[in-house]
């Protein structure tokens, strides 16, 4: 059957996934894209920094492309934007509210980046080609979120990534219920929810208990009081500072990036401090442990972060020592669990006492709403359909048996997979096999999608295996060996403890490189012949199977 309109909604970081987060809106004609975000490597991805949406199915289509929408400034959802606005077009019109417009112009700065970016809020409604966007401010841990409403040519839909119904907000106004509920009244066709806590039970508990546990905190710490966060957590820093403030205690800012977003977070008076409040960490020592907070980026104990070099000892000005309190308000991110408890062991090595949320389940709120506050959205907007997003699989089904235990049916819940496209009409959702290609890009230093599955297999075998270089002299003219072979090993034995072995391994290539299978050995075959006999020797002889470079040397 033919549709006169027809929509697309298209998850370009993947259903399933709790970051990369990139929505495609396709008619006929024009696409909107919401929003632009990172995801984090996983421990076997060795050496990759980032990794971010491919965006491969719209490269063909970017005359369609008419704006991209932001709902909020975490780094899930704005981080890719210097890797991905080049290959769309930096004069591609960028919408987003204040905080989130002032941390991608700054991240994008760096990479002499100037978008075409304009500032979006509650009120104010965008309109591009079969697309009128409007939208609501709602609740999270980060500043300004915003929720889109999306009047396409199929009907009304609800776009709810992150939020919680947060009663008692640090910075800002609650979310307008009454507002949310006159969109519910228009007739929403689907609802794309935030899914991440839909195992959890209950409403989610307000930012603004987190004061109280940072008195409790910071009443017994006779050292330095260290908190961490994610550094656009804007509101978790204001609640630490003021604390601290209320103690007599002066506040140093260590990691760029926290001193960037407190710097332009001052200037767009977010927050307002007396500037004798702040400490240079280069005058640290001017002042006794017990009167200083350090604020430090790097919660999730990226290598490389602030609080990774504090807790390696790498700051020179700096040291955790005992009678310190570190304080890591927040959760682990998938992926980073191993680093964050690495990290957490080391403090406790240098004496210092941590709180965590292992030990302290308080100590970190989340910013995303738990059954009571996604059930609270089902009932204002009451669509026809919904579609989680924002988690990983097990939220999704988690959360379309909460819609099931509130009323919706079956199949009015859709479940989608990496890949899945959803699809509707006038007539409404329109089930599909139809599929994209969803691939993970990674970001490896400068390097932009030239890591792929097997950089990553070989990095993990020099890792664990080592690396073996055979380096062989060859006569130009008859490629015969002019000279004894050169072995190198590196991360695969020590050599000056395994002479015979190298030397046993010299032989055998020598041997082999005597015994032609009739006529002449070509360069190819030498190569081939060399590492098959090098990976069967060093396993029999080790159990290992260390990579093989054979270097061919034309004397």
């Amino acid at each position: 059957m033919l549709y006169k309109n027809t929509l697309r909604i298209i998850s370009l970081g993947g259903f399933g996934h709790v970051t990369k987060n990139m929505f495609v809106y396709e008619t006929e004609r024009d696409i909107i894209i919401v929003d632009c975000g990172v995801g984090f490597p996983e421990e076997e991805m060795l050496g990759v920094d980032l990794v971010i949406p491919d965006v491969s199915y719209l490269m063909p289509k970017k005359d369609k492309i008419r704006a991209i929408f932001l709902t909020h400034g975490h780094d899930d959802h704005i981080g890719a934007l210097p890797y991905i606005l080049p290959q769309l077009g930096t004069r591609l019109p960028v919408f987003a509210p204040k905080w989130a417009k002032a941390l991608v112009e700054d991240k994008l700065s760096e990479f002499g980046i100037v978008p075409n970016i304009e500032e979006i809020s509650e009120g104010k409604r965008v309109n591009v080609g079969d697309f009128s966007v409007e939208f609501v401010k709602v609740t999270h841990s980060i500043p300004d979120t915003l929720h889109l409403v999306i009047k396409t040519p199929v009907g009304l839909f609800y776009h709810a990534p992150d939020f919680k119904l947060d009663l008692r907000p640090v910075m800002g106004a609650p979310a307008n219920q009454e507002l949310i509920r006159e969109i519910g009244n228009r007739g929403v066709v689907c609802m794309l929810s935030d899914s991440l806590r839909a195992e959890s039970p209950g409403f989610t508990p307000p930012e603004a208990r987190l004061e109280e546990v940072f008195e409790q905190e910071i009443a017994g710490c006779r050292g330095k009081f260290i908190v961490t966060t994610m550094s656009s957590n804007l509101s978790r820093f204001k609640q630490a500072i003021d604390v601290s403030l209320r103690h007599n205690r002066r506040i140093v800012l260590v990691g760029r990036s926290v001193e960037k977003n407190i710097e332009i977070a001052t200037k767009l008076k977010y927050i307002s401090y007396p500037q004798d409040t702040f400490v240079s960490k280069k005058l640290i020592n001017k002042y006794p442990p017990h009167t200083l907070t350090l604020l430090v980026a790097g919660s999730q104990g990226q290598l490389g972060s602030a609080m990774d070099r504090l807790v390696g000892g790498e700051i020179e000005q700096i040291k955790i020592k005992p009678g310190d309190k570190v304080v890591f308000s927040t959760d682990y991110i998938p992926g980073s669990e191993t680093a964050m408890q690495n990290m957490i062991d080391n403090i406790y090595r240098l004496g210092a006492d941590v709180a965590y949320s292992d030990v302290r389940s308080d100590i970190h709120v989340s910013g995303h709403g738990s059954q009571g506050d996604l059930s609270k959205l089902m009932e204002l907007i009451r669509p026809k359909y919904l579609m989680p997003i924002g988690g990983n699989y097990r939220h999704l089904i988690a959360y379309k048996k909460l819609a099931i235990k509130n009323g919706f049916k079956d199949d009015q819940v859709l479940i989608k997979d990496n890949g899945q496209i959803a699809v509707f009409t006038e007539k409404g959702y329109l089930p599909t096999k139809e599929k994209v290609d969803v691939g993970q890009v990674m970001v490896d230093a400068l390097g932009v999608g030239d890591v792929g599955n097997v950089v990553l297999r070989d990095r993990k075998i020099l890792s664990e295996e080592g690396m073996v270089v055979a380096v062989l002299p060859l006569d130009q003219n008859t490629l015969q060996l002019d000279d004894e072979p050169e072995i190198v090993s590196r991360g695969f034995v020590y050599i000056k403890e395994n002479l015979e072995l190298l030397a046993e391994t010299k032989r055998g290539i020598v041997k082999i490189l005597q015994e032609p299978a009739g006529g002449k050995f070509d360069r190819r075959i030498i190569r081939e012949k060399v590492q098959e006999y090098l990976e069967k020797f060093f396993f029999d002889k080790t159990g290992r199977r260390p990579m093989i470079l054979v270097v061919l040397v034309e004397v």
